[in-house]
């Protein structure tokens, strides 16, 4: 279990108010989601940052990591999807046509004559939505957006914004800076393009594409396909069969689902497919592998003259689970170290 206690803060050298902050609500220690989630409720927003930060630093490669990553943002989810938050109309603030889905505190409806289509330029944006089929679309900064329906379209270009989803077939797009998404709802499309973007899906065959740096993403769905083409993505998922690709320089990947496919195009990545029959493919250098039972995977090497590949079979040429392997000059797997890069 990913639990968290006064010995990791005082290794974290984190300040005397969230030291304390902490031991008056987890004096035994907490989980990570729990943690995580308390800050929030609190209004700690840096705090619970820097905690993702670290979380994803030392535990990326822990099977319950991605799991309790994929708990929090399940939170997060839940609480913009069911938290009835109003919005105040300004001449900022424009509705399309169709049918109201903007609630006030009291869960009626702020705007009858309007329709579940949203659309807002300010700045704070928050609204949750309970219509099938409706689309919101905001583009000012620290949005908070919520959504329970089916087949609904969010889209936000702001920085700092948050968006929930625990509908099924939801579509969400977003191309602000640290823009957290959390979807809970099976077949989710999420697509992200700013930097510094987390999200957390749970449903299975969910959709999640990221193309700025520094890109975290969790999934613990079944059947999930994850796409990546920044640098430093960090990326975790625990679903069976699921589909892992990543372009960027310095990724760091880890797959704990049966029968895994993962694709690096980028330089020095790091790479976990401890899924049994998990595979992994790679068109650019690696840092290290680690395989599960029955895994294989492929590593380009230039011998002088082309380019060739070294494959690495579990069970065989003594590759084990379990361990990190990596191409040393005369381009064989050895065990990995801080030594061979």
């Amino acid at each position: 279990m990913m639990l968290i206690t006064r010995k990791e803060l005082r290794a974290w050298r984190t300040g005397p108010k969230i030291y304390r902050w902490f031991l008056r609500n987890f004096p035994e220690g907490g989980r990570y989601a729990d943690v995580h989630h308390a800050l929030i409720r609190h209004g700690y927003v840096d705090w619970a940052t820097s905690l993702v930060e670290y979380g994803y630093s030392l535990w990326l490669e822990k099977e319950n990591f991605a799991l309790q990553e994929t708990d929090s943002t399940d939170l997060l989810a839940d609480v913009l999807s069911h938290r009835l938050m109003t919005v105040a109309l300004s001449p900022s603030l424009s509705l399309l046509s169709g049918q109201s889905s903007v609630l006030n505190e009291s869960g009626k409806s702020a705007v009858n004559q309007y329709a579940g289509r949203q659309a807002s330029g300010a700045d704070y944006f928050s609204v949750m939505n309970t219509d099938n089929g409706s689309q919101i679309s905001n583009s000012g900064d620290e949005a908070r957006i919520g959504s329970t329906g089916s087949s609904v379209r969010i889209a936000s270009s702001g920085v700092n914004s948050q968006i929930g989803s625990c509908g099924e077939y939801g579509w969400i797009s977003s191309s602000g800076y640290s823009t957290q998404v959390a979807s809970c709802g099976y077949g989710a499309r999420v697509g992200c393009v700013g930097h510094d973007v987390r999200v957390g899906s749970s449903g299975d065959r969910a959709r999640i594409a990221a193309a700025g740096n520094s890109a975290k993403i969790s999934s613990s769905g079944r059947g999930v396909k994850i796409g990546s083409a920044g640098m430093r993505a960090r990326i975790g998922s625990v679903g069976d069969a699921s589909k892992v690709a990543s372009a960027g320089d310095l990724s760091h990947i880890s797959s704990f689902g049966a029968e895994a496919r993962v694709v690096s195009a980028g330089n020095d990545a790091r790479i976990v497919a401890m899924g049994a029959d998990s595979l992994i493919a790679c068109a650019g250098s690696v840092d290290y592998v680690v395989l599960g039972k029955g895994g294989c995977a492929s590593i380009p090497y230039f011998d002088g003259k082309r380019i060739r590949f070294a494959v690495a079979y579990e069970g065989e040429g003594n590759i084990k689970a379990g361990v990190k392997y990596c191409l040393n000059h005369q381009h064989q797997f050895v065990e990995w170290n801080n030594e061979i890069r």
